[in-house]
């Protein structure tokens, strides 16, 4: 028997014994060493929906853990003993549809169709279980971040402080971008945000156009001054924001939505026309990011574990749901599994 999370309903979740999962010729049993609370897995929770993850079943996606038993014709490459972050999407045959339910917060996880660089995504030994578990929230924001295929050189604004947003930021810096800002009203957050390397704007103190112009400069559009911003990466969802930013963004600029919007937002389609501005949807990411991903917690190019705020074990699952979905000053919930 394993000990394992399960989701009951609205603020709801506690820790049951299921029987141990049985390892198939195709597949890999791996010892969960450390599982992160995801936002979507908070916003499921506080709304008691079933909205990607059932009632009593086994849950959460952000994981990070040991080989203990692999099937007899999975690749030589696949050994017991190597650490691993898993990919929730391609971690079941079941694929995007159930990919929430994989059990972050379960003792033991059974990848079916085990293989490295599919499912399973080798770590350095000197990383923390917790530093690795971030890298499946991280390649959330870095895809964002590169959909809008940044250059060096250019002035790049994310909206949000929260997770995925540090994370965006936090691949911009890695990969050498070094003008960033970062935009949230939350102080404390943006204190993290400046550990990682990005500048900052709070709009409870200054309006979006004043703070993002007191970093970049100014250019003059159609006879209006406007913040030098070549690129904004949403990782906030807030419609005002939103449409703060479509009043002043300039000819030619890209605006990356990874958030996730709850209402809908209206948009100047005459002026997405006369600037030829870009709006790109980004969602998950690709091989390619993850890869990126490791290589930056690997080569430790930001602080990037910073973002980890609260660690709870396993049998006080509620507990980190609780303060998770309190959200004073966190960022990343982890549960010890060790």
């Amino acid at each position: 028997m394993m000990k394992v999370g399960i989701y009951h309903g609205k603020n709801h979740v506690g820790v049951e014994e299921r029987p141990m999962p049985e390892v198939g010729p195709k597949d890999a049993l791996v010892r969960i060493l450390a599982g992160g609370i995801c936002g979507t897995d908070i916003n499921i929770v506080k709304a008691g929906s079933e909205m990607g993850i059932r009632f009593g079943s086994e849950f959460g996606h952000e994981l990070f853990g040991e080989v203990v038993e692999v099937g007899s014709e999975v690749g030589q490459d696949v050994t017991t003993g190597l650490r691993v972050g898993i990919n929730p999407i391609t971690a079941k045959r079941a694929g995007r549809r159930y990919s929430l339910e994989v059990g972050a917060f379960s003792q033991y996880v059974l990848i079916e169709d085990a293989a490295i660089h599919y499912n399973l995504y080798p770590f350095d030994d000197s990383i923390k279980a917790e530093e690795a578990v971030l890298m499946e929230p991280m390649s959330v924001g870095f895809h964002g971040a590169f959909s809008v295929e940044p250059k060096p050189s250019e002035n790049m604004v994310v909206l949000g402080a929260g997770p995925i947003g540090l994370s965006a930021a936090a691949g911009l810096i890695g990969e050498g971008i070094k003008n960033v800002v970062v935009v949230d009203i939350d102080e404390w957050r943006l204190a993290k945000a400046q550990e990682l390397g990005a500048l900052t704007v709070n709009t409870i103190n200054e309006t979006l156009a004043q703070g993002l112009a007191n970093h970049f400069g100014e250019v003059n559009v159609y006879g209006a001054n406007m913040p030098d911003v070549d690129a904004f990466i949403d990782a906030a969802g807030a419609p005002v924001l939103f449409e703060q930013v479509m009043q002043i963004v300039k000819p030619f600029a890209r605006i990356a939505i990874i958030a996730v919007y709850k209402n809908e937002v209206p948009i100047s389609l005459a002026q997405v026309m006369s600037n030829e501005v870009k709006i790109i949807g980004a969602s998950g990411y690709t091989n390619e990011d993850i890869l990126k991903v490791i290589e930056h917690i690997n080569e430790k190019k930001t602080k990037i574990s910073l973002m980890v705020t609260q660690t709870y074990k396993l049998d006080e699952l509620q507990n980190a749901f609780d303060k998770a979905i309190e959200a004073k000053e966190t960022i990343k919930v982890m549960v010890d599994l060790t």
